[in-house]
């Protein structure tokens, strides 16, 4: 399965009482379709994945799934600290649907780049579907360094990687592994660095503000894949005054925030995160006017 392009890490709508806002969960997949991106990523860090109750995780997955009917592909976020319990946790989810699974490094625990290796191939090997590896240190705790990547591209079921640490001298060794393997997909996390990253050489990049602009990053995509430097360095600017959303308070409930101002759908995130105020709202009023012309 080759993704080129850009991928959204969907956000997931709840209700105030927490539970699926399948209504607001059909109008984003389908604003994100619309907006022209390549794949949907269920379950990631902007999906509340480690968060949600198993219950909510299967519910998602089959939702998202007979939305998207085949239009794009879906991936599904597996996260987890011991290899057994995170093999269990792939296969309940992918039963309900699911092109591809995507782990991170085990959290919790510190773990060697050998354990690593170990659990992301074990995991891998043990799947219906093919593996994606997210590199996401910020929140796993543990770095996946590039020859740790390198190291799982040669495992056949492991056909790419998210990486969202925003090192970009890592990333671009992480690059140099398609030179062995050409079909392993490397994709930036990282809004700020997204033109820079594509214009190197990644397949693509798997972007939160997908949720709320998804035409502005494939637009972005688009122009660095083919050269148009001036546009795509224009676009990033854009992005980069859309991302200013993250700063009035923690940046998940402000994204989902900025999607409710959208009207797709509401902006609940789950406890113990806590609404924004006013002021808050506000200010992501005023920079989607300014990023997106509303």
């Amino acid at each position: 399965m080759k993704l080129d392009g850009i991928i959204v890490p969907l956000i997931t709508p709840l209700t105030p009482d927490e539970s699926l806002d399948e209504p607001g969960l059909e109008k984003l997949v389908e604003h994100v379709i619309a907006g022209g991106v390549s794949g949907i990523f269920i379950l990631g860090s902007s999906g509340e994945g480690p968060a949600l109750p198993d219950t909510t995780k299967e519910r998602l997955v089959s939702a998202v799934c007979a939305q998207a009917k085949g239009r794009v592909p879906v991936l599904v976020g597996a996260f987890g600290v011991g290899t057994r319990q995170t093999i269990d946790l792939a296969q309940r989810l992918t039963r309900r649907g699911g092109d591809a699974v995507v782990i991170t490094a085990p959290f919790y625990f510190s773990q060697t780049q050998a354990e690593i290796a170990a659990y992301a191939s074990a995991v891998a090997r043990s799947q219906s579907v093919p593996t994606m590896v997210y590199n996401i240190p910020q929140m796993a705790k543990t770095i996946i360094e590039p020859d740790t990547v390198a190291q799982l591209a040669r495992v056949p079921e492991i056909i790419a990687v998210k990486d969202s640490w925003g090192d970009m001298t890592r990333f671009q060794q992480t690059l140099a592994i398609k030179k062995t393997r050409p079909d392993f997909g490397v994709y930036q996390g990282a809004e700020g660095v997204a033109a820079l990253s594509i214009a190197r050489g990644a397949d693509g990049a798997v972007l939160g503000l997908a949720n709320v602009a998804p035409k502005l990053c494939c637009d972005l995509y688009i122009a660095a894949r083919r050269g148009d430097w001036e546009r795509a360095w224009a676009l990033q600017e854009r992005l980069m005054v859309l991302w200013k959303i993250h700063t009035h308070g923690q940046w998940l409930p402000c994204l989902k925030m900025a999607v409710s101002q959208l009207g797709i759908c509401s902006a609940t995130t789950g406890a113990p995160f806590e609404p924004l105020g006013e002021n808050a709202i506000a200010e992501i009023r005023r920079d989607l006017q300014a990023a997106l012309d509303l």
